[in-house]
C-alpha cells in the first residue's frame, strides 16, 4: 500500500507564518497609532484656526461698522469713538448692533478688545455712556495669547487698526483692519 503525501503545513511553516503576521500586525498597529495622533493634532489645529478666524471676523466687523459717536466713561469724561486705551486695549463704538427682540436700546454699541491673563476678550457694554458700576459682558475669544498689540493708523481720510498677535501654534500674526469713515 502506498502512502499519499501530506497536504498540510508543517509546524515550522506555521510558526514562521505566525511570526511574519505578528511583525506585519505590529507595524500596522504602530502606523494606525501615528495616523490617529496626526488626526487629533489636525483637528486641534483646525479648531484653533476656526477660533482665530472668528476673532478676526468679529474685529473686522467692529471696525467696518465703527460709528463716529464718542462716549462718556464711568466718571463722565469723554472718550473718542475709536481709541487705544492706556492699558493697550482697543475700544470702538460701532453700529449694526442687531436687536431681534426690538428692545428699547441704542443701535450703537461700545466694545473693548483686551488681553487679560493670556486670554483675548471682547467686552461689550449694554449702554454707550456708562455710569459708575457699568459692567461689560465679556466674551472669551482666544486662549494662550502671548501678545496683543493695537495701533491706530490715520491717513488723510481713512483710518485702520493694526493688530499684532502672538498665538501658538500660529506664531506672530499681523493684520490691518479698515475702519469705517469719519471715526
Amino acid at each position: 500500500m502506498r502512502m499519499r503525501p501530506a497536504h498540510g503545513f508543517t509546524l515550522l511553516e506555521l510558526v514562521v507564518a505566525l511570526a511574519v503576521f505578528a511583525v506585519l500586525a505590529t507595524l500596522a498597529y504602530g502606523s494606525l497609532g501615528h495616523l490617529l495622533q496626526a488626526r487629533e493634532q489636525l483637528a486641534a489645529r483646525a479648531d484653533a484656526l476656526g477660533r482665530l478666524q472668528l476673532a478676526f471676523s468679529l474685529l473686522e466687523r467692529d471696525c467696518l461698522a465703527a460709528a463716529p459717536r464718542p462716549v462718556r466713561d464711568e466718571l463722565g469724561d469723554p472718550e473718542p469713538a475709536l481709541r487705544r486705551a492706556p492699558d493697550g486695549s482697543l475700544e470702538i463704538t460701532h453700529g449694526g448692533w442687531s436687536n431681534p427682540l426690538d428692545q428699547p436700546r441704542a443701535e450703537l454699541q461700545r466694545v473693548r478688545w483686551q488681553l487679560r491673563d493670556g486670554v483675548l476678550y471682547r467686552d461689550a457694554w449694554p449702554v454707550l455712556d456708562r455710569v459708575p458700576g457699568s459692567k461689560p459682558q465679556a466674551q472669551r475669544l482666544l486662549q494662550g495669547v502671548q501678545r496683543f498689540e493695537v495701533d491706530i493708523k490715520s491717513g488723510s481720510a481713512e483710518h485702520a487698526v493694526a493688530v499684532t498677535l502672538d498665538l501658538p501654534p500660529f506664531g506672530h500674526i499681523e493684520r490691518l483692519f479698515l475702519v469705517a469713515g469719519d471715526t
